[in-house]
Order: C-alpha cells, then structure tokens, then sequence
C-alpha cells in the first residue's frame, strides 16, 4: 500500500496518541469548536479567529486491563498541558489515592480514590470531575492498558531511560501465583492473617514477587522493564506513589526521544494495529488533521515535571474505613489550594 508523505506524517500523529505519549501532546493548539456565526440582523457576522495559541489540556489515563487485579482502576493519572504561547508543556502527576467523591448525585456522596473515578463513572464524568480538581479545563482523554503500553515500546525497539536515582524493589508483583500460599500451612495462614494486613501480610508471601534493580545510568529497556520502572512503588529508598509519578514522567520523556528519531516512520503501521484494542480517546482523525500543520513547531517544545504531593497541596490520612489516602491540604472536597499550585505552574514564564 502506497501513502503519500503528508498521509504517513498523519498516521505517525494518530499512532503517538494512541500510546499516551509526547508527539500528539504537541500537536494539540487550535480551538476546535464549532463556527459560531451572530446574525443579529441580516448582515452575516463573521467568528473571531480562535486564538491558535490558547493552551490545550489533555487527561492521560493508564490501567492494567485483562486479568489483573483491580484491572480496571487508573493507577497512572497524568494531565498533559500544552501551552503554545511559552512553546512549553507541562505535565502534571495525579496521585491514586486522592480522596474524592465519586458519586455523579452531591446529595449522594460516595467516596472513593481518584483511580477508581473513571471505572465507576464514564470519560465525561471524569474530565469534570478532574476539571473541578485542578481548576483546568479538560479537551480530551486517552485512556491505555497496560498491555498496549508494552507492545507498543517493544514495536518501537525499546528506549533508552535515564535513570537518576538507583533503586530496588524487592516487592514486585508478579503475574501468576497471585494466589500461591508460598508454602505455608493453613495454620501459618491464620496466625499471619491474624497479626497482619495490607501490604505488610501480602509481602509475606515472598514468592508472589520478584526484585527489580536499577542503576544510575542511561540503561536501554523493553516494554516489560519500562512497564515494572512505571509501577514499582516499593523501594526503601525511592518508593511510594509519588516516585512512581515522577518515574512514569521519565518513561514518557524517554519514549518522546525515541518517537522523534528519524527511524520512527518504519514502525507506525505495526503500532496502529496493535494499539487499536488497548486505547480508548475522545481525539478525532478531524481534530488531528487539523494540528498536523503545526506539528514540527510543537516537537521543539520544551517539557517540565510536576507532581500533586504532600510536600505541596496535599497530606497523608486516613478513611473511615482504615485505607490509606491523600486529601487536599484545605481538607476533603476543598481543592483551592490544588487550583492554586496548579495556576501557579500554568503562569510561570
């Protein structure tokens, strides 16, 4: 099959949405409403030219899919804002464990972690809901499996990461024997269960992990090792969710590398094709046609880092019902002090 220039340097656009990552983050800028024509008399009023550089914001969205446990919940929460006039884009980790209300009825609060939000509701009802978080308006979403996040860096022949901070985690979860007793008795089961929950029972069950180490140094990874250096959150040294935010920040940035190499274009079919069954968005071929035009202007933009903690807008706590959580430092379902930190980034030069 034949494609022009022009139709493949489109196919590359749709294929980098489709893997969350940098190019298609870059080639959001114009305004895509619809022509609003004021006909007050019979004399047709022409629409203002939508400003082309008005920031364009984007909810990425990450879950593990098939059969693993809690498949469907967001762990990896990101939002994407592309600001044409400061050529820069931010981008901005969500912890997991915000502590929200859930519920689409005020009368009827249900609350829940962030990352159960978007399984418990629809993409429109998360935008909103992320939007009334930040102070942000949300354009689009993407939303991809874990499985499409790993086939799609192996079709890219891996990445080279950047790893600042040496770390090892002895508690990885494996993919099988989530259920494996690891040897232990009935009777040990109870008096470990007896004596123990969370993570500290789970762990002893060793043989439902494996280690994972990583040295200082540029080091070249497969979609599985990128996919472990994402998710692993349980280093002495470097773990807990809000490291894990800044990790998944470096895989996107090493992945924006590799997608801007001149070998890129050999490998978009391959990519679409498996991409199509792990990605769910609400960006239109329309509204990427349309942000082609711009597109070698926006891969010189530059990309900063920024994450919701608890060195900033929010604090550790704990729900009624004893899980683990994070709410904003002005209290639960009081986000000025987010929209505050978040406007505060949305201004810097």
């Amino acid at each position: 099959m034949h494609f022009s220039k022009n139709k493949i340097l489109l196919i590359a656009i749709i294929c980098l949405s489709a893997i969350l990552l940098f190019l298609i983050i870059k080639l959001i800028s114009l305004d895509n409403s619809k022509p609003n024509i004021l006909t007050p008399t019979p004399t047709i009023v022409p629409t203002p030219t939508p400003d082309p550089n008005r920031p364009i914001s984007i909810l990425l969205l990450g879950y593990a899919g098939g059969t693993h446990d809690g498949g469907s919940l967001t762990d990896s929460i990101m939002l994407a804002q592309v600001r044409p006039h400061d050529q820069k884009i931010n981008l901005i980790s969500i912890p997991r464990d915000l502590w929200i209300d859930v519920s689409t009825d005020s009368a009827k609060p249900n609350y829940a972690k962030i990352n159960y939000l978007y399984p418990a509701t629809n993409s429109n009802i998360t935008k909103s809901k992320i939007n009334e978080i930040l102070g942000v308006n949300i354009d689009y979403y993407l939303a991809l499996d874990f499985s499409g996040f790993t086939k799609a860096i192996d079709q890219l022949g891996g990445v080279d990461l950047k790893i600042t901070k040496p770390f090892v985690d002895e508690f990885y979860p494996i993919d099988i024997g989530t259920t494996d007793t690891c040897g232990k008795s009935p009777d040990d089961i109870k008096a470990i269960e007896a004596t123990m929950s969370g993570d500290l029972l789970a762990q002893r069950y060793t043989c439902r992990y494996e280690t994972l180490k990583f040295n200082i140094g540029t080091t070249h990874i497969d979609g599985i090792t990128a996919l472990k250096f994402a998710r692993s959150r349980h280093s002495q040294t470097d773990g807990g969710d809000f490291n894990r935010g800044l990790r998944q920040r470096q895989v996107i940035l090493a992945i924006r590398d590799k997608i801007i190499s001149p070998n890129f274009l050999t490998k978009i079919i391959p990519i679409i094709k498996t991409l199509k069954y792990h990605l769910f968005t609400d960006i239109t071929t329309t509204d990427i046609e349309k942000y082609l035009l711009r597109a070698y202007e926006f891969s010189k933009y530059k990309t900063e880092s920024f994450a919701l903690t608890d060195k900033n807008v929010l604090m550790m706590s704990t729900s009624t019902n004893r899980q683990s959580i994070l709410i904003p430092t002005t209290g639960i379902n009081q986000y000025q002090s987010i929209q505050s930190f978040v406007a505060s980034i949305s201004a810097k030069p």
